[in-house]
């Protein structure tokens, strides 16, 4: 367990109450995974392997893998060498993880290197194919050879034995092919197969550069994403000053002084909390109106961000039921193939073709856009969506966004945009009030400020911490503060006027409630308040007064219904909801409840987010279709199924160029994906 998380626990179990220990004992159970970084997996195949090499490790509870980000996550009490060295008995180089711009800057280096290496490779080996096939000597074919393998090819011919020791892929079919060529050529010279041995493997090393580059495209979105991550020096027990109007950096509990402090980044509440000794301050607050010493109960390197990069991580890793389907089919598809060939040579010994059509068979066949079908997809819309303030923390986040009927929707927080509104009964009062909260930069004094900018000058304020402000006017003492009503503000002890706030409803929420489907209004505000949002914008459903188990009760009696809320009152809704959205600056309990965090202001980011979920599902279904189509059309012209209709029979340099071609179209239907949803975002 990481000193992180056991020292978060540690406290928690001294300090809360049974209930809150429990849920955060589960909140640290979830995060209690280790990672490693796995190089040389290139498809469905590779990642069920080095999962099945995880899972052998003792004390490993569960694993994922991922293909797009060459890593791998476990759960469990064994250490991560432990895990690591299975990885690589397994055939796979595994490593203890690296930092995420250090393992893109090498990816990006081997991308660049490939490219370089294969494009001249593929250039000169169709050049001399084309050259021989039209007159030119045969002796060029292995100069075309050698050019090939001592550029990239060697590469590809490496991962076809490494699969034949370690476990069968789309590499095995590739080498076998190869082999196949190679040796047809070396024992029957004048029906030699040259072309189809170099054009094969110059086909696949180019296809793999094209799709390790498309790949990189996608992964930059979830880069931008991992560099706002904040790395700190604090530890837990470290006793840490926090100056009014600073930030604070790691969790603590406050030992020393009192504050107003501002934790909108953290819970999404517009007003500032009281925080005094004994009390908890979350990293990310603001100490408003006077200094607080704090002892730190974690370490840094604990902030949203990093929870928001991890949840990513973990949804690109998932796997949804279909994709567990492919991954059983790729498991048995290599062998089938293999099966196939041998059918094929065969059926054709009689007319001297056997080994041409084998080897097309064996290389035409393309298990790898399978394998990418889905995990591709996924990775770029939790990328593209991170990007854009959606993040979508697995699988149900698609499936069941991609279905929803119904939206119950919180309001405080949710509807309303945490910016305040001001009511006032009197403009001298009005101005008074401004002339002190000048001398702070509470989100109280701002709005005041923003609604008064003409204001006599006030000195001698004093900030009593948890109340207001006093200082003198023109000679008179003054004070501007909390009353039963409202803020009081007063000449002395003469009230002269009651400042009334409330909380603004967003700009976008009317156009954002018209896109949305049936939205019923659910909040644990008064009638009168209710009544009101919901004229403004036109919800016909509207209810008030809602405690969490009927705000629960109502979300399980609808059928394909998404929850929005922010609070910990609709935690239990958000997560028994089809669909939990967790509006931008939830409460913590309110993102671990639910399927989507909006990190970004507006509700149209919640439109935003259902058109993501559809346009992903559509994506991934239109990959499976292409995968399998390819498949079940290209094997059998491969085996000669055109031959008796019209004599074709398909040559293994263009098998070769089919399958490269094969997977690198899954891949850029699915960088197809960001750029349609950015195109129709709001």
């Amino acid at each position: 367990m990481s000193s992180i998380f056991q020292n978060r626990l540690d406290y928690f179990k001294k300090e809360t109450s049974p209930t809150y220990l429990r849920i955060e004992m589960e909140v640290l159970a979830r995060k209690l995974v280790a990672r490693s970084d796995v190089d040389g997996m290139t498809c469905a195949v590779c990642v069920s392997h080095v999962e099945k090499a995880i899972l052998s490790v003792p004390e490993v509870e569960s694993a994922a893998v991922n293909l797009a980000l060459s890593s791998a996550e476990f759960n469990g009490k064994a250490s991560i060498d432990d895990v690591v060295n299975a990885i690589n008995k397994s055939g796979y180089v595994a490593s203890v993880p690296v930092e995420f711009t250090e393992k893109l800057e090498n990816m990006k280096k081997e991308a660049n290197l490939s490219i370089y290496k294969s494009t001249p490779s593929l250039i000169i080996a169709l050049i001399i194919m084309f050259y021989v096939m039209s007159g030119g000597e045969e002796k060029f074919h292995l100069v075309a050879f050698l050019c090939v393998i001592a550029l990239d090819g060697w590469k590809v011919i490496f991962k076809g034995i490494h699969s034949l020791r370690y476990g069968v892929n789309m590499y095995t079919l590739i080498f076998l092919a190869f082999i196949s060529g190679l040796s047809w050529s070396l024992y029957e010279p004048n029906d030699a197969m040259w072309e189809a041995t170099y054009i094969v493997i110059a086909f696949v090393a180019f296809g793999d550069s094209i799709e390790l580059n498309a790949r990189l495209r996608a992964t930059n979105s979830f880069a931008d994403l991992a560099s706002q991550r904040i790395v700190g020096e604090h530890n837990a027990g470290d006793e840490i000053l926090i100056a009014a109007g600073s930030i604070v950096p790691v969790d603590g509990k406050v030992i020393k002084g009192k504050s107003q402090v501002d934790q909108a980044a953290i819970t999404g509440e517009s007003l500032p909390v009281l925080q005094q000794v004994g009390d908890i301050v979350w990293a990310g607050s603001i100490c408003l109106d006077s200094s607080l010493t704090i002892e730190a109960i974690t370490n840094s390197g604990s902030s949203r961000i990093d929870e928001v990069v991890r949840l990513v991580e973990k949804a690109q890793s998932e796997k949804a039921e279909i994709e567990r389907l492919v991954d059983r089919i790729a498991s048995i598809f290599v062998p089938l193939v293999v099966l196939l060939a041998i059918i094929s040579a065969v059926i054709w010994y009689n007319e001297g073709l056997s080994a041409k059509v084998a080897v097309s068979v064996l290389v035409i066949a393309c298990p790898c856009a399978m394998g990418l079908a889905t995990p591709i997809s996924l990775f770029v819309a939790t990328s593209t969506g991170a990007k854009h303030g959606i993040l979508l923390k697995g699988h149900k986040a698609i499936e069941s966004g991609a279905n929803v009927e119904n939206i119950v929707i919180d309001k405080t927080g949710t509807i309303t945009q945490g910016r305040l509104q001001i009511e006032c009964d009197s403009e001298e009062a009005l101005r008074i009030a401004a002339a002190l909260e000048a001398h702070t930069s509470h989100p109280i004094a701002v709005a005041i400020l923003r609604e008064c900018s003409d204001y006599p000058d006030a000195t001698e304020v004093e900030t009593i911490p948890g109340w207001g402000l006093t200082g003198k006017i023109e000679g008179v003492i003054h004070s501007v503060g909390k009353g039963y009503n409202g803020i009081e503000v007063k000449r002395g002890d003469d009230l002269i006027g009651i400042i009334k706030i409330h909380d603004q409803i967003r700009d976008d929420a009317k156009d954002a409630i018209k896109l949305l489907p049936n939205v019923i209004l659910s909040s644990g505000d008064s009638e009168e308040e209710v009544k009101r949002v919901a004229d403004i914008l036109n919800i016909k459903d509207a209810r008030h007064s809602q405690t969490p188990t009927e705000k629960l009760d109502l979300v399980e009696s609808l059928e394909n219904v998404a929850m929005v809320g922010d609070g910990i009152n609709d935690a239990a809704a958000l997560a028994s909801a089809d669909l939990g959205i967790a509006v931008a600056m939830s409460t913590g309990l309110a993102d671990i409840s639910s399927d989507i965090i909006l990190t970004k202001d507006g509700l149209m980011t919640c439109v935003n987010a259902l058109n993501l979920a559809k346009r992903t599902r559509v994506n991934i279904r239109q990959n499976l279709f292409w995968a399998f189509s390819y498949n079940v059309i290209a094997i059998p012209i491969a085996m000669g199924a055109l031959y008796p209709i019209n004599g074709f029979l398909l040559p293994a340099w263009a098998a070769a160029a089919a399958m490269a071609m094969s997977s690198l179209t899954v891949v850029l239907n699915s960088l197809r994906l960001k750029w349609s949803f950015e195109k129709t975002l709001f």
